[in-house]
């Protein structure tokens, strides 16, 4: 593979020197043979491209995704599990641990080993993937753990995001113009404000909690009662959190990262992609206090906005872009951000409780401690009937006794509206 990161991958790739990675955990209880590791994360390597590539800036430091040669394995680090709390500090150390893109594999893997339980945190930088894509590896490696010999097949990735445009868009005369256009004008953009100077983000941090099982299938049913999403409720739950508890950092905005793949019917759902687009909600103007209305007015703003998407349009300026991105990165490093927080929901992820001898206890939900931009993102899963929460922020932007405050009463009014 030698093709030009897009413009995602690229922000995502942050000059190559920050970490910007996503972690996801899962404890299995059952035996793990180190050997037999190795060698499904082998096959899990060969399925996908994107597990194989460095990444090396041309001349002009555009990145590109060159195929490793020769190509090596993916890292297991081994640790010894002492807690059930192990995960949390690891997780946390490997968010803040960057990948030397230019000669390692943008994959690696820590084994939390105890005789009967373990950890496995996969590791994988933003560029190439994002949370689904980390699920999507977690469950080919248990299932070759589970069956060795299974055949999870091979794929060739795309060559440049220039073929999920239409012909007829790209090869239009008057479209190129307006992506010149947006190229000239975000460079005069960028110059304006290259005074500006990178935010410090020394003090990040992670916090991880659980509902119980009757806690969640309250919320479930009543959401379902309700009519309204999952991913709904949490979205009002923490914006009156931010607006009730007098938060200095209320905006009353936040975005909701919407998986591009169902736009894009090139990219198969199990493939790894990075391509996430962000969608802007506000309860401003919503005219009801009443929880479940507001959650309604958020699903059906949420469903409106996804539908008015052009993905083809946002694709091809986004392209236009690219010889600015070392400039809009630089940028995004001084930026604050005008929104509370980030909600990036899986729902119910597509792991399987059991996989051969092994169980799967628990999947915790993936999380990524961003280095621009307003850091606060609140990570959610469902698994075994239990919804799972991971907020990380930075104490520059949020600091961490405010965030278990927003947490608290986030969860009050949740469960509470629930009955």
């Amino acid at each position: 593979m030698n093709r030009k990161l897009s413009l995602i991958e690229g922000t995502m790739y942050a000059g190559g020197r920050t970490p910007v990675n996503v972690v996801s955990a899962v404890k299995i209880k059952g035996n793990i043979e180190l050997q037999c590791l190795q060698e499904a994360l082998g096959k899990v390597q060969a399925r996908h491209p994107l597990l194989r590539v460095n990444v090396i800036e041309d001349d002009s430091n555009i990145p590109h995704f060159i195929t490793q040669e020769p190509l090596g394995k993916v890292e297991v680090r081994i640790a010894t599990r002492y807690t059930d709390k192990d995960w949390q500090k690891e997780a946390a150390r490997e968010c803040l641990k960057p990948f030397d893109a230019q000669h390692e594999l943008l994959i690696r893997v820590v084994w939390l080993a105890a005789d009967d339980v373990s950890e496995l945190i996969f590791v994988c930088h933003h560029c190439i993937c994002d949370g689904r894509s980390v699920l999507n590896i977690i469950d080919e490696t248990l299932r070759l753990l589970a069956e060795p010999l299974l055949d999870i097949g091979s794929y060739t990735s795309f060559g440049s995001v220039q073929e999920f445009i239409p012909e007829k868009m790209r090869n239009s005369k008057l479209n190129q113009f307006k992506t010149a256009l947006v190229s000239v004008i975000a460079k005069l953009a960028l110059s304006l404000v290259a005074f500006k100077k990178e935010i410090k983000r020394n003090r990040p941090y992670l916090l991880y909690w659980k509902l119980d099982i009757e806690q969640s299938a309250r919320i479930l049913a009543k959401c379902k009662a309700e009519e309204v999403s999952v991913n709904a409720a949490i979205s009002v739950a923490f914006e009156s959190a931010f607006k009730s508890t007098g938060s200095s950092k209320f905006h009353d905005k936040m975005y909701c990262a919407v998986d591009m793949r169902k736009f894009i019917p090139q990219v198969a759902a199990n493939m790894i992609f990075a391509y996430p687009s962000m969608i802007d909600l506000s309860l401003k103007k919503c005219k009801s206090n009443d929880f479940w209305s507001q959650a309604r007015f958020i699903k059906e703003d949420l469903q409106e906005k996804i539908n008015k998407m052009d993905v083809s349009g946002v694709l091809m300026y986004s392209e236009s872009l690219m010889p600015s991105l070392a400039k809009m990165t630089k940028y995004a490093r001084a930026e604050k951000g005008v929104h509370d927080f980030t909600l990036s929901n899986m729902g119910r992820v597509d792991i399987e409780e059991r996989y051969g001898n092994m169980e799967v206890d628990a999947v915790y939900p993936h999380a990524t401690i961003f280095p621009f931009g307003n850091p606060s993102t609140l990570f959610t899963t469902s698994f075994k009937g239990q919804i799972d929460f991971i907020f990380t922020s930075d104490e520059v932007f949020l600091a961490y006794d405010e965030a278990v405050l927003l947490k608290n009463e986030a969860m009050r009014l949740l469960i509470e509206s629930a009955g």
